[in-house]
């Protein structure tokens, strides 16, 4: 697999790590991951994309090896604005995005208010219109386990929550990147406990409203990912999303839940690459 080299910058007070895939000569393509995840869930489509793409994906504040918000401070809001001063900092004026779930909802209020700044986006598995048992799913499982005795068990309970990876590629490297061992010994996530703490309310209309009101502004070329066993990104979503961008492209990748590039990799290449193709990006 290709490979990535770990780097860091300092953007909107804080240090950001992010992994640039190299390619400095090749349009910049950035990468936003998910609520708990860390920038290393793009690493398969991170490869795949490097030899047309100058791919650069970082931990978004509060997780992975990015600098935890002191003032707890995660709304979508400042996180567009970290993506803002991130890309100044690395002086990309315009770029290709791509983001997931959380990484896809700043992706979207990101472009809405960037537009100059974005040459096409790749929205996954996620929309102004999310399902509240999806996102409940996620949270209890959040919420429920923060540690583990060892790296053991969280592959086997990570397994349980997600079973269409192999158990031997979650421990290897889903428990690598996303854990860090505490001075207990026990292991725990690599992201702000205030992701996994149960009193965070969320008001899910009103999330729905402003970001709906953003979406519809969005005028790049724009493709929307959804897993095919997702709970979280219903058809009516898909709907909602195409009424609010008409001419947005969708695709539907079979065999993948909510984390549509890590359960089906090359399915998510595949839709992704379809894309960029049909819009003239990369060679057919």
């Amino acid at each position: 697999m290709t490979q990535f080299t770990d780097r860091f910058v300092h953007a909107n007070g804080l240090k950001f790590h992010y992994l640039d895939w190299g390619n400095p000569e090749k349009p910049p393509l950035v990468l936003l991951h998910g609520v708990g995840q860390t920038c290393h869930t793009w690493d398969l489509f991170s490869a795949a994309m490097s030899p047309h793409f100058h791919v650069m994906a970082f931990d978004q504040r509060g997780h992975g090896d990015t600098d935890w918000a002191a003032d707890k401070d995660y709304s979508r809001k400042t996180m567009v604005k970290d993506a803002d001063a991130f890309t100044n900092a690395l002086g990309l004026k315009r770029f290709f995005l791509t983001g997931m779930s959380m990484g896809g909802a700043n992706s979207l209020s990101f472009t809405s208010n960037h537009s100059h700044k974005v040459e096409a986006l790749v929205v996954v598995d996620v929309g102004p219109r999310v399902e509240k048992e999806g996102v409940k799913h996620i949270r209890d499982f959040m919420s429920n386990y923060r540690e583990f005795n060892d790296l053991d068990e969280a592959a086997a309970i990570i397994h349980k929550f997600n079973p269409r990876r192999p158990l031997e590629v979650i421990r290897k490297y889903t428990c690598v990147y996303n854990l860090k061992q505490l001075p207990s010994g026990k292991w725990s996530w690599k992201y702000d406990t205030y992701f996994s703490e149960g009193h965070r309310s969320v008001d899910m209309k009103q999330m729905h409203d402003e970001l709906a009101a953003e979406v519809q502004k969005i005028k790049c070329p724009t493709l929307l990912v959804k897993g095919g066993e997702s709970d979280v990104l219903s058809l009516d979503g898909v709907k909602e999303f195409q009424q609010l961008i008409p001419g947005a492209d969708f695709s539907l990748v079979p065999k993948a839940g909510h984390s549509v590039m890590g359960d089906n990799p090359s399915g998510f290449e595949a839709a992704v690459r379809e894309f960029y193709q049909k819009k003239g990006y990369l060679a057919a």
